[in-house]
């Protein structure tokens, strides 16, 4: 075996790269004030997998019990797939204008590219509801008369509502200054599962 294919995965060569999304695993000040002596934690990386995917949900899982007796982590997921040919030409310049990056550093930092709006391949919305929990089905009934199918239309429950994803952008003035609660977010990350170590 030469040492070229020792180190040569084919099988990564082949993983579709018009399925590629923004993973972050984080544990929040925001979420863990109860914890003294608590350190914020984060992980990002970009991954083919999709957001059901097993492996994922084990990272994400020993990602938590990495953490403090107690402690919340989160695990985002981006609404958008990115662009692997537009991150792949912001690496370059980035390496080139960067020439001491430490490379132990390089997946958080290809996420960061990747999480850049102009390097995003679909245009889907995200709201965050933050709306009372029971009020969804009339906010998701005003996104109807706004012009949304229900196939244009996702629903997903958040640790404080839901994040609300929709096909594309549309004039949201007269929504948003009914639903005070509520925040668009466009092209961002959902929060799609929530964990806390416990004994």
């Amino acid at each position: 075996m030469s040492n070229f294919a020792k180190w040569n995965d084919e099988n990564s060569e082949k993983h579709e790269s018009d399925n590629l999304r923004v993973a972050l695993m984080v544990s929040r000040n925001k979420d863990n004030q109860h914890l003294e002596n608590f350190k914020e934690r984060r992980k990002a990386f970009l991954t083919t997998r999709n957001k059901e995917d097993k492996k994922l949900y084990e990272e994400f899982k020993a990602f938590a019990q990495g953490g403090q007796l107690g402690e919340r982590s989160r695990l985002y997921f981006s609404v958008n797939k990115r662009d692997n040919v537009k991150i792949n030409k912001a690496l370059i310049h980035y390496l080139i204008d960067h020439p001491e990056l430490n490379l132990a550093s390089l997946p958080t930092k290809v996420a960061a590219l990747g999480a850049k709006v102009e390097n995003a391949l679909e245009k889907r919305w995200l709201f965050d509801f933050d709306a009372p929990k029971e009020k969804i089905q009339e906010f998701v009934s005003d996104l109807h008369h706004a012009g949304l199918s229900d196939n244009e239309i996702e629903t997903h429950e958040t640790p404080n509502g839901y994040g609300v994803i929709i096909a594309h952008g549309f004039d949201t003035r007269e929504l948003l200054e009914k639903w005070t609660d509520v925040s668009l977010k466009r092209d961002d990350l959902l929060c799609i599962d929530w964990l806390t170590k416990e004994e």
